[in-house]
């Protein structure tokens, strides 16, 4: 789901027949984005970012880049090209979920984008992956469930290679089993321990899949360590805007993945190649619509990103949602 890992590298330069250099076109373009869309993204309020969980598709043809190209060329020079979308202002980094990233890298991939754009990084996959689940023995290596130490070495990259264009950090939990879903509290106690010893600075974003582990002990974890729920679409949790009770101080983060009844693998195979809004969800679009604006209200922060297999193709899902966002809106003054 997330991009393929590589190095990131700037278009070739050459010498110009007067002296200095010229910049060569850049490997992907962008697509030409019509006037509706434009005007849609004009309206959006600033401080609601809206992205997708990555970037590296083909089907994206005429709705993000101007032709196509393969997988391992977006994956490598398509970023630029994503971010030049009027709607596409923050995006999920989901590459250094299978494995860290080193500070040159992230740094790459903060030089391709501008200024004010924002990303939403997932930690680690062995931080929260219980050796006792079902994933958790496939892992080799020694296990770093819940290790600060640990996080602390694979967050420091980050902070130095994406300053300020990083949004969060994403702490996904995989199912954790029965373990840990028969004490819910011992999990949020062992939760907020990690979260208090790591570095001061980004924001911290916890995303479950154990509906079991939600509930008012979650919550002041949470609240405690300054940490986030990023609330999701997904067919293992509840309603996205019933996760929890209390929203926090933070900014309100969402992630639209999985329509209900779903699971990846079929998804996936169905929406492929990702080209339309295979399957429209407006049940889900308001509910995230009702909570970016509830959250705006209270002039926080708003970090949405859409998957594929939300709908069917995650660039459409958020122009959608912008639209219900902007006719929501419309009375407001942001």
């Amino acid at each position: 789901m997330g991009a393929a890992v590589a190095q990131i590298e700037h278009p070739p330069v050459q010498q110009s027949l007067f002296g200095g250099s010229v910049e060569e076109p850049p490997i992907v373009e962008p697509a030409i984005p019509d006037d509706e869309l434009v005007s849609i993204a004009r309206r959006v309020p600033k401080n609601a970012h809206l992205g997708t969980s990555s970037w590296s598709f083909p089907g994206w043809v005429n709705t993000v880049y101007g032709a196509v190209y393969p997988v391992a060329t977006l994956a490598r020079h398509g970023l630029s090209a994503y971010a030049r979308h009027p709607l596409m202002r923050c995006v999920g980094l989901d590459s250094s979920y299978y494995r860290p990233l080193t500070t040159e890298q992230f740094a790459q991939y903060a030089a391709q984008v501008p200024e004010d754009f924002l990303f939403l990084v997932k930690g680690f996959l062995g931080l929260t992956t219980s050796p006792y689940s079902a994933r958790g023995v496939s892992i080799k290596g020694d296990p770093v469930f819940l290790d600060a130490r640990y996080a602390r070495d694979t967050i420091a990259p980050m902070m130095e290679g994406l300053g300020p264009k990083l949004g969060a950090v994403l702490f996904q939990f995989s199912p954790l089993g029965a373990l840990h879903t028969r004490a819910p509290g011992a999990f949020a106690d062992e939760l907020e321990s990690f979260l208090s010893e790591l570095p001061v600075g980004p924001q911290y974003a916890v995303e479950l899949r154990d509906p079991e582990l939600l509930g008012e002990r979650y919550e002041r974890a949470l609240a405690a360590t300054g940490a986030v729920h990023c609330a999701s679409v997904h067919s293992r949790m509840p309603p996205v805007d019933e996760q929890v009770s209390d929203p926090g101080r933070g900014p309100l983060l969402i992630r639209w993945m999985l329509g209900a009844g779903d699971d990846y693998e079929s998804a996936s195979a169905r929406f492929s190649p990702f080209d339309k809004r295979a399957r429209p969800d407006e049940l889900n679009r308001n509910r995230v619509t009702g909570m970016i604006l509830k959250a705006l209200s209270s002039e926080r922060d708003v970090h949405v990103v859409a998957a594929n297999n939300a709908e069917g193709s995650a660039p459409l899902t958020v122009r959608a949602l912008a639209e219900t966002l902007v006719q929501r809106s419309t009375a407001r003054d942001w």
